[in-house]
């Protein structure tokens, strides 16, 4: 009994001792578990946080080189094609994307690069982004404008050219001059613009009057054949008056001479003549008509060169200074000796080219068609002219890395733009002038008269004149036919 009372609180301590063994195991399992949990949890915090950290940082790095490459400016040909730039063609193409580097010259109405360096659009993008589309497949462009971190051209035409030298997927597109040095590396397409060197300088009004003036109307030839004819027209007078026996022809030879060209003006004009003869009167009227007629075209033709206010090329007896495009083939083309041209002198934009003609920095402007064209008309031509050309060359172009897989089918895409009507409504558009209606801005002279210009007149009169002759002289046979009858009837009656 002693015994069983004891056993039961040794049962029930070793009982309790379990219990907390099991409850202490326990907990250290779910503390463990919690530990496991907890850096697992972390682990995959830890790389998400990486990954993240790594995305943010390989994006950016896209991002860095997306602008420095010009990813996300293919807006650039959506903006300029509208829906038309939504292409889809099955064929293969060569180049899926086209790096396209740009330059950045001083005219922005060929290229227009904005300050952030962004390609913003221009004449060349946009015949540019045409040809992309009339491609036989899909290209995708990628613009690289060619500017350092001040947002100026990286270097010179040449050295862009040269920058894509043995690279396939790679072109510039831009103003780029067709030269025989660069054609030594690099593939151009056909000129998409023609060009030609021109000197640009400033021009001088000149007014056109001086002591011989009032003779310039008609020329030389004009003014003998127009007294010729009224002399033609005094002598057919006094053979048919003095035919009719009028008393103002019953003089010497010597004043016949006189009244010929005299009687004329003083019976129409003077009232001092007396005509007999019929025939007379017609000859005059013609005369009248055609001294009418000539009058009011010399007047007509003498205001013209009044009045015209012509623009002269101011040219300088040397050229000491003279202005050029920068980055272009210009200044090598002013330093050869046999051109007579020194100290080229850099210019970035028209505005440039205006300020230093203006201000007496540069003697002339030397530079291609297509500029000079845009510079006059921009400012105007009542103070500058182009002079030339000088100069002739292949025009602008594209240009290809040598060879290239795309030269032919662009080449062939320009062919069609320029022959389409696009071209014409792409220089309206983005250069301000059109070929189709171009006016010089310097009038020519005007052109002095011709006898051509009146010989219609001068036949007419002529043959008019002697129709009346012959009219008066058978009119005169006939009135003699018939007095010579009746004079022989009355010298028979008073016999």
């Amino acid at each position: 009994m002693h015994l069983k009372n004891r056993f039961v609180p040794m049962s029930f301590f070793f009982t309790l001792l379990c219990i907390y063994c099991v409850v202490d195991f326990v907990k250290g399992s779910v503390a463990a578990t919690d530990i496991s949990i907890t850096e697992e949890a972390y682990s995959e915090v830890h790389s998400n946080a990486t990954m993240i950290s790594a995305a943010i940082q390989d994006r950016s790095r896209r991002r860095s080189i997306q602008e420095q490459v010009g990813i996300g400016q293919d807006d650039v040909c959506a903006g300029i094609l509208g829906h038309k730039w939504q292409k889809m063609s099955n064929d293969q193409s060569p180049c899926p994307e086209l790096v396209v580097w740009v330059p950045k010259p001083g005219f922005t109405e060929f290229v227009k690069v904005n300050k952030e360096s962004k390609v913003e659009g221009g004449f060349s993008i946009a015949i540019f982004c045409h040809a992309l589309q009339l491609l036989p497949y899909n290209v995708q462009p990628i613009f690289k404008p060619f500017v350092n971190d001040k947002g100026e051209n990286n270097g010179t035409t040449r050295q862009l050219l040269e920058k894509i030298k043995n690279k396939k997927c790679e072109a510039v597109a831009g103003d780029i001059t067709i030269r025989f040095d660069r054609a030594k590396y690099i593939d151009f397409t056909i000129p998409y613009l023609s060009s030609e060197v021109y000197m640009l300088v400033r021009g001088s009004h000149e007014w056109n009057q001086t002591l011989l003036t009032f003779l310039k109307p008609f020329t030389w030839r004009l003014w003998i054949t127009v007294i010729g004819a009224c002399i033609f027209i005094g002598v057919a007078i006094a053979i048919l008056e003095y035919r009719a026996g009028n008393p103002k022809f019953a003089i010497p030879f010597y004043q016949k001479l006189i009244m010929v060209i005299w009687f004329p003006i003083s019976t129409f004009f003077f009232h001092e003549g007396k005509i007999l003869n019929r025939c007379s009167r017609v000859v005059l009227v013609m005369w009248l008509s055609m001294i009418f007629i000539v009058l009011q075209v010399f007047t007509a033709t003498l205001s013209s060169w009044l009045t015209i206010n012509q623009l002269r090329p101011r040219l300088p007896s040397s050229y000491d200074n003279v202005g050029y495009q920068d980055s272009s083939f210009l200044k090598d083309f002013i330093l050869r000796k046999d051109n007579g041209f020194g100290n080229p002198v850099p210019l970035k934009s028209a505005e440039d080219y205006k300020d230093a003609l203006s201000s007496g920095r540069v003697n002339a402007v030397v530079d291609e068609l297509p500029y000079v064209e845009l510079f006059l008309a921009k400012y105007g031509s009542d103070n500058y002219m182009k002079f030339g050309p000088i100069n002739q060359e292949s025009g602008l172009a594209f240009a290809f890395p040598r060879p290239s897989l795309l030269v032919d089918d662009f080449s062939r895409a320009v062919m069609n733009i320029i022959e389409n009507k696009i071209m014409l409504e792409l220089m309206e558009r983005y250069l301000g002038f059109s070929t189709a209606d171009k006016s010089e801005s310097n009038q020519p002279l005007p052109q002095s008269l011709d006898v051509q210009s009146f010989i219609g007149l001068f036949i007419f009169m002529a043959g008019v004149t002697i129709a009346a002759v012959i009219s008066s002289e058978i009119s005169l046979m006939r009135g003699n036919k018939k007095i010579v009858p009746l004079i022989s009837t009355v010298d028979s009656i008073h016999l």
